[in-house]
């Protein structure tokens, strides 16, 4: 079961970083400009945000073994169509069918995980789970500048379809399946269309905010929509009961809960961004190979998959207060760091902050997610799981939009979309602008993180076997 899950949540940070460092040449190839390449690996992330929420609920009402392979079919095929791709809206397109498929088993492979294993041992297991997911974080920049410096682009999605197909008949014959805890339900269609406006609405807003203009008519409306959406989805999901999509008393009367996943938000929305960034920087800036940015790529996830596990074992000791907020103030630190490159910086200056950022985020992952999933009832793993890969999908989505946001309105749209699509007559002006903003905006993002670190002090003390033994928490509560 273990291994199962651990290759589910490999597989979807894989096939979001393993574009990472490949969008150079997919934006040069498919005629992308700057708008537009940001979101080959945002559609994908919003998709996956808007809809694990979803699947984490239907799991728990019609079982984690059959959305689990269905999620593994449907991201199998957007894979395949992905490789096939002619144009940037194809392309985007079908980053959201693989967005959906994932979707699918990442809200239920760590609900199988904590199902699986009792109290004493979760923290072990969730470690090891955690480093599934940072392995496959390791795996993308290196295997995608292989994959695209021996075969192209269109590789680094065909490669991910025989170990999909693997997984699928692992889990058929293998992964158990368990009974769903809950009765069913109808399902939350407000909800569900309130959280997808508010959320894609502040994205388009904060992509297009520099084109368009920030105070702009469209601008200000896509703004007053997200708060609108997720003002009326709060009111919407308060009066649901047992059919909503996300009870919001999982936040107002659980502390432990709501401050880990508010912090697992922050955390994301503070580091995701750096990857992306990083790999324009170094191939279209310091004019190093695919192959070699993407190695240089791997010392953050390497970093993390080391340090996650060894977290995880002492969170079950030391619990996660401790562990999750030091884990943020070094990612603050690490940006801190990076926002003082320039256009001619060394690369160890980059490759140090990448390593301390593995670090803070390595410290951070395991202790958050296991007291997360300590703090629920075992009715309720689904959603516990779906609600934290929200937050972390969110928090991804929203860091490639802030930062692509300030390093367009620093540098302009335009003249830096030369430099993204490898344009020479771009590259000396738009190389200088880019930086600059890149700067700020790590600058911004360590802000977020320093953030996302006191909301994980207010945590409260973590709750011990609550997910395998359905004992009310006692510890956490407001």
């Amino acid at each position: 079961m273990l291994l199962i899950t651990c290759i589910g949540s490999m597989m979807a940070p894989l096939d979001s970083t393993i574009v990472s460092v490949s969008l150079p040449e997919i934006a040069n190839d498919l005629a992308m400009n700057y708008a537009e390449i940001i979101w080959v690996p945002t559609a994908y992330l919003v998709t996956l945000a808007v809809m694990i929420l979803v699947m984490g609920r239907v799991s728990d009402v019609y079982g984690r073994k059959p959305i689990f392979i269905a999620g593994f079919g449907i991201f199998t095929l957007g894979s395949l169509l992905c490789s096939v791709s002619t144009s940037g809206n194809e392309l985007v397109l079908f980053r959201i069918m693989q967005g959906f498929g994932a979707a699918c088993f990442g809200a239920t492979s760590t609900a199988i995980v904590t199902e699986t294993y009792p109290s004493k041992e979760r923290g072990k297991a969730l470690g090891i789970n955690a480093m599934a997911v940072y392995i496959g974080l390791s795996l993308g920049p290196p295997l995608g500048g292989v994959l695209t410096h021996a075969l192209g682009w269109r590789s680094i999605f065909y490669a991910t379809v025989p170990l999909g197909i693997l997984v699928i008949v692992l889990a058929q014959y293998k992964l158990k399946a368990l009974r769903p805890e809950v009765k069913k339900v109808r399902f939350d269609v407000p909800g569900f269309l309130l959280f997808t406006i508010a959320l894609v609405s502040l994205l388009v807003a904060l992509t297009l905010g520099e084109q368009l203009g920030w105070g702009s008519m469209e601008i200000l409306g896509l703004f007053a929509l997200c708060i609108i959406g997720f003002v009326l989805f709060v009111y919407v999901e308060s009066g649901k009961g047992e059919s909503a999509l996300l009870d919001p008393k999982l936040f107002t009367k659980n502390r432990l809960f709501a401050a880990a996943n508010i912090s697992a938000f922050l955390n994301y929305t503070s580091f995701f961004g750096v990857t992306f960034m990083i790999s324009f920087y170094l191939q279209r800036v310091l004019g190093m190979s695919v192959l070699d940015a993407g190695m240089v790529l791997l010392i953050m996830p390497v970093t993390m998959a080391i340090i996650s596990p060894i977290s995880g074992r002492l969170s079950d000791r030391l619990g996660s207060r401790a562990l999750a907020s030091s884990g943020m103030f070094i990612v603050a630190m690490a940006l801190v760091w990076l926002s003082t490159l320039a256009v001619d910086s060394p690369v160890w200056h980059v490759e140090l902050g990448l390593f301390i950022i593995g670090i803070g985020v390595g410290i951070f992952a395991s202790p958050n997610t296991s007291a997360v999933m300590g703090s629920v009832d075992k009715r309720k793993l689904g959603i516990a799981s779906g609600t934290l890969a929200t937050m972390r999908c969110s928090g991804q989505a929203t860091s490639l939009a802030v930062m692509g946001a300030i390093i367009a309105t620093v540098a302009g749209a335009g003249s830096i979309s030369g430099l993204f699509s490898g344009d020479p007559s771009s590259a000396i002006v738009g190389a200088g602008e880019f930086v600059e903003g890149m700067d700020l905006a790590f600058l911004i993002c360590s802000i977020i993180s320093i953030a996302g670190g006191i909301t994980s002090l207010f945590r409260g003390k973590a709750v011990t076997n609550l997910a395998c033994e359905n004992k009310t928490p006692k510890d956490g509560i407001w």
